[in-house]
């Protein structure tokens, strides 16, 4: 290891200094930064939570202002386009809010009127328009995608809806608002808010279709977002917030969404990361520069210092080291000064001169002390301070082999015993490392006949033979009490060594084998049981507790079948035979075991040979099984029943309708499936809330398992749908009998916390074999008959037939 001076180390303590004020300073910009990028993030998303709201709250205004509208139209003027025209006219209110235009569609998708202008869009058909049949079929309010208009310059445009109703409660026609994208509305002025200097919003749909955006070119043409983006997966799967990410001109750019609650559309912002994190950038360079000037100056600065304060004390250290080399020849050192330096100097000299003196007397009794080590007959070393070998004695040199020319001087005497470098017990003593011991030697401890000694023994490679050896090791101290060498000694006792090794192995064996399996029995939570002539001779505490039992001893020479429910008693039985005829392990099997208290308990059984006390037995092992059982009923029922109503679900009716066409087919019966839908259950809901609803719905599932026989099965499908699958018909008009029983047992009021409450049932009935075999095709037939049913006027049963696929046909545009 090379040797630095004083000033030199000072000066190192110095730059480590200003190395972990500067690491620190580092982290601290680290942390800085991160924080910052944090909160930068924060104030974006909270931008962007902020116009979301805002968005939200206009979409919403402009839906009640065209629902409002739409209530407000007078029945008179439904079917007369000019009345309606006039009508339109007259709403200022609503083409302030939709400045494109606000028409009317008839029932049948027709423009028929439109304020203000739109003139050459009159008389066109929307009816397979997205927007208006999404309207009809849900009687509510809606919100149509970005499409290209076909008027004008062809911008994009949305379309808001709202439903206009009959007396009966039918939907009459639609009433739809325009707003192109392009134009200054509510929407078109967010392509010109910026965030920051060159930040933009941006709002676009799950099919990540540009709705607004900054360039209105793209916009204009209807782009999509570009794929490259990592981040716009994650916002349209639902992530909300902000992220890192390129930007489709390969900018690094700082993205945050939010999503809309009113029409799930997705509103972005994108602000340029340089912009973003410009006041961090600025802080980093700013503290990086400042550590490059401060940190080169304060070097300079300690080291001048440094050499003026440090030089009368290097003057000392090299007289020091010039005149304290010889024993005999040691000049005392001269330094004039009267400081520090100058006392140290007088207090050297002093010590020098006295350790001249002690290493003279100590030379007189080293001469002694290695003499009677050498003329002793027990194998002994010795080992100074600093791990030199200074004795190494005859009786040492007979027992290793080893001369002590080769070993004396060195500070190697492992390499005697061990094949690698370690510490032997003799330097262990000199370095006080009590703690190796367990590391180094199998077997150590105190010595028994030296004050202050170790021992230690094991088997060691000595002459190319394994041999036992023992090794006792004292510490040398000097007048002070300091341990100035240490002294080992070495004995043989390979034979000895080489009995008791044998004895003590066969011994521990026999314990630790019985000490493992007793242990591995009393903690198993597996009652284990041991049966000689199928009795109990054994069992453990848990075996005990599962049978009923308090005490092990309660069942000690009892008949084991006594607690095998008499189902299994015979396969048990087989278990118990099959183990001692073949003397192997019977497999695993399901059974019931009987309780004190009578009561069954589900186990699995499994039994093997054993050999206890010297004779032939069996070992039982059976575990509790029940919460298994019952977590895999619980699992079936949740995948295939329905939560509130308890009646099968989607899963299991088309199981359970694939089995009934099965069997139909197999013994040429007619059958049924029953497509039902509640009427007037959405007033319900309004009305009398979701809680109310699901009270009905539970109590509908009950009316109609009673309509059916017990081979039928009711399904809830989802919502206010049931399905009924009627099996084994003998004749198929029985269907209308059981629809007839449906309609009537539904009519009957429910009573829903106090309230009357009455809806009616819609059904659509598909007829095996005459329509059906193909299940998707039987479900989808029903399904048109129920919607044939409904057509009708509600309240009603319609089975199926091939016009309705023709009507249907006829129907499309």
């Amino acid at each position: 290891m090379p040797s630095f001076s004083l000033k030199i180390k000072l000066t190192l303590a110095v730059v480590l200094f200003g190395a972990v004020v500067s690491t620190v300073s580092g982290v601290g910009l680290i942390l800085f930064t991160r924080e910052f990028k944090k909160s930068v993030a924060e104030q974006q998303f909270s931008l962007v939570s902020t116009m979301a709201g805002e968005l939200d709250d206009k979409i919403l205004a402009a839906q009640r202002e065209l629902s409002a509208v739409a209530r407000s139209i007078p029945p008179a003027a439904i079917n007369d386009p000019q009345a309606m025209q006039r009508f339109l006219d007259g709403r200022l209110d609503a083409q302030q809010t939709f400045a494109d235009g606000v028409g009317f569609f008839s029932a049948k998708g027709i423009l028929t009127a439109s304020s203000p202008g739109q003139t050459p869009l009159l008389g066109m058909d929307f009816s397979s328009s997205d927007f208006f049949r999404q309207t009809v079929a849900s009687g509510k309010e809606g919100i149509s995608e970005p499409f290209r208009s076909q008027a004008g310059a062809g911008h994009p445009v949305v379309v808001f809806t709202a439903p206009v109703f009959a007396a009966g409660g039918k939907v009459a026609g639609v009433v739809g608002g325009r707003l192109d994208l392009l134009e200054e509305n509510f929407l078109g002025r967010l392509s010109r808010l910026k965030v920051g200097k060159s930040g933009n919003f941006f709002l676009f749909n799950s099919q990540r279709q540009l709705i607004v955006q900054r360039d209105r070119e793209r916009q204009a043409r209807g782009e999509m977002l570009a794929r490259n983006n990592e981040l716009l997966p994650r916002a349209i799967a639902g992530f909300e917030g902000s992220g890192e990410a390129v930007s489709h001109t390969g900018v690094p750019v700082l993205f945050t969404f939010k999503k809309l609650a009113t029409t799930g559309w997705i509103l972005g912002t994108r602000v340029p990361l340089a912009e973003a994190y410009a006041p961090v950038e600025r802080a980093r360079s700013l503290v990086l520069w400042s550590l490059g000037v401060a940190l080169p100056a304060s070097l300079m600065l300690v080291w001048f210092f440094l050499h003026r304060l440090t030089a009368p004390l290097v003057l000392l250290a090299r007289r020091v080291a010039e005149s304290g080399g010889s024993e005999t020849g040691f000049q005392p050192v001269v330094v004039r000064t009267r400081d520090e330096i100058g006392m140290l100097a007088g207090v050297f000299n002093e010590v020098m001169t006295e350790l001249a003196e002690r290493r003279r007397l100590l030379e007189r009794e080293k001469g002694f002390a290695e003499g009677l080590v050498h003329h002793t007959a027990v194998p002994s070393f010795v080992i100074d301070g600093r791990h030199r070998v200074i004795i190494w004695n005859r009786a040492c040199e007979e027992l290793t082999g080893m001369p002590a020319a080769e070993v004396i001087g060195g500070s190697d005497p492992w390499k005697v015993f061990y094949p690698t470098p370690r510490p032997v017990l003799a330097d262990v003593v000199v370095d006080g490392t009590l703690n190796e011991m367990a590391d180094l030697y199998e077997y150590y401890a105190d010595s028994p006949l030296i004050h202050e000694g170790l021992h230690a023994e094991g088997w060691f490679k000595l002459r190319g033979r394994s041999r036992y050896l023992t090794f006792d090791a004292a510490p040398i101290r000097d007048a002070e009490g300091c341990i100035v060498a240490a002294i080992q000694t070495l004995q043989d006792v390979t034979l000895r060594a080489t009995n008791e090794e044998q004895l003590r192995g066969m011994v521990t064996a026999i314990g630790e084998s019985e000490e493992r399996f007793r242990r591995l029995v009393e903690l198993s939570l597996d009652g284990i049981a041991i049966l000689v002539g199928r009795r109990f001779e054994f069992i453990n505490a848990a075996g005990a507790e599962m049978l009923g039992f308090v005490s092990p001893d309660e069942l000690t020479g009892r008949e084991m079948r006594e607690f095998i429910q008499r189902d299994s008693a015979e396969l048990f039985q087989e278990q118990l035979g099959y183990t001692e005829e073949s003397g192997a392990n019977a497999p695993w099997i399901e059974e019931r075991l009987l309780r004190k208290d009578g009561t069954a308990v589900e186990v699995e059984i499994g039994v093997s040979p054993f050999v206890y006390q010297g004779s032939h037995a069996l070992q039982v092992i059976f575990r509790d099984i029940t919460e298994r059982k019952l977590a895999k009923a619980r699992l079936e029922t949740l995948a295939h029943y329905d939560s509130l109503t308890s009646l099968p679900n989607r899963v299991l009716f088309f199981d359970r309708l694939s089995h009934a066409v099965t069997e139909a087919k197999r013994f040429q019966h007619p059958m049924a499936l029953m497509y039902l839908d509640l009427d007037r259950f959405k007033e319900i809901n309004d009305t009398l809330g979701h809680a109310a609803g699901d009270q009905v719905l539970v109590e509908t599932g009950r009316r109609l398992k009673e309509c059916v026989r017990g081979c039928d099965m009711v399904a809830r499908m989802g919502g206010d749908e049931f399905t009924v699958i009627l099996g084994k018909l003998a004749d198929e008009l029985d269907a209308a009998v059981v629809a007839e029983r449906i309609i009537h047992s539904l009519s009957v009021p429910f009573n829903v916390e106090g309230t009357l409450a009455t809806i009616g049932v819609s059904i659509g009935i598909c007829i095996y074999p005459t329509y059906g075999g193909d299940l998707d095709q039987m479900t989808r037939k029903a399904d048109l008959a129920l919607y044939q049913s409904k057509e009708q006027g509600r309240n009603r049963y319609c089975f199926y037939s091939d016009e309705m696929e023709q009507d249907k046909v006829a129907m499309q545009p």
